[in-house]
């Protein structure tokens, strides 16, 4: 068994409630077994699950305390985020892992780098004074389509102005574009919200589709597929999610990935026509290649001209700008301004980003 398949082996006992065989583990090497689990941003769930059958690790005894601790940090900032939000009369909806790690079988197995808030952007400024009120540095403002925060030691938070954004599908932007009538107050609320279930599986549906499109996406976007599925399968509207998914051009994509999903930590038996898309998975770790993703890019949306590709991150059109900041499209006279931004944000904040784009761009 090498490191990958002992991950995925890791990951799936332990959302599945079973204790690890130590004899399949016989041989794997540890240290490659934490680094691989590490990629994938799956190293709290094998903690867990080493747990269970009683193998100790150091590495991973850290990584499951690290996650206990960042997820205890990250419960509290949404609730004190959405407080103040509610108070203020402000729309929002709290997204992806925030709300997956709850169907995980123990509080923090599903790690998160920030918190994902969906919010009238209309409201962004207040929503900012909201944010540095609570201590929070604004990172990023009104630059592309999420705002981000930063408060020590590891509150990360992206406040996101539309749901999607995309250069490979603009149908898929488009149907993210508004998605205030799809939205259902909380129990004693005015402004928290959630989707249905339908919605909230097709935006991580789309959001996977985004990664995986183009830098890549890891095994926790397989694992989180799983687990949601798992848990709702019987339930959901799967008329209604083939017919919505067929509208943003990724029903495909959907049916391939959920079957997968089911095979690989279900035990359900994996077809050959997916293994394509394991592998791939597989090999682009949790976020992926930054260089892989600048190449998909230039070629799914591009027609593989470099020139077309830099001209349109540089001074990027209004088509765009729609889903990256509506107030920019609806104001062109702060386009300058937007630009100017951009630019500042790309060689101070974004340079590794770009350096990878960059090089991207020249193996292309």
């Amino acid at each position: 068994m090498d490191n990958s398949e002992a991950v995925i082996y890791l990951a799936g006992c332990a959302v599945n409630g079973v204790i690890p065989d130590k004899s399949r583990l016989k041989g794997v090497d540890m240290a490659g077994l934490y680094a691989e689990a590490s990629r994938h941003m799956l190293g709290a769930v094998a903690a867990y699950a080493l747990e269970t059958a009683g193998i100790k690790d150091e590495r991973f005894t850290q990584a499951r305390a690290k996650a206990l601790r960042k997820a205890v940090i990250q419960d509290a900032d949404l609730r004190e985020i959405s407080g103040r939000l509610e108070d203020a009369g402000i729309w929002h909806v709290p997204l992806k892992g925030a709300v997956l790690g709850g169907y995980y079988p123990a509080f923090g197995l599903r790690e998160m780098s920030d918190v994902d808030i969906l919010f009238d952007s209309s409201r962004a400024r207040e929503v900012r004074k909201i944010m540095e009120g609570l201590g929070f540095h604004t990172e990023d403002f009104g630059t592309c389509h999420h705002d981000e925060y930063h408060r020590p030691p590891v509150s990360n938070i992206e406040m996101h102005r539309v749901l999607i954004y995309t250069w490979i599908n603009p149908a898929m932007c488009d149907y993210f574009a508004d998605v205030r009538d799809k939205l259902i107050h909380d129990d004693g609320k005015k402004y928290a919200c959630h989707f249905s279930r339908e919605d909230f599986y097709l935006h991580m549906t789309a959001h996977t589709y985004v990664h995986y499109s183009e830098a890549g996406t890891g095994l926790r976007s397989l694992l989180d597929e799983y687990v949601y599925v798992r848990k709702f399968a019987d339930s959901l509207d799967w008329g209604y999610i083939s017919r919505e998914t067929g509208k943003m051009g990724i029903r495909e994509f959907e049916e391939g990935l959920r079957p997968l999903a089911l095979g690989v930590f279900g035990g359900h038996e994996v077809r050959d026509s997916d293994r394509e898309m394991l592998e791939r998975i597989i090999g682009a770790g949790v976020y992926g290649h930054s260089e892989a993703g600048t190449e998909n890019i230039m070629s799914g949306a591009f027609g593989g001209s470099r020139v077309r590709y830099v001209l349109a991150k540089i001074f990027p059109p209004f088509s765009k700008i729609k889903h990256m900041n509506p107030n920019v499209c609806k104001h062109k006279y702060l386009y300058p301004l937007f630009l100017v931004k951009r630019l500042i944000k790309a060689v101070t904040v974004k340079r590794k980003r770009v350096m990878a784009e960059i090089r991207g761009i020249l193996r292309m």
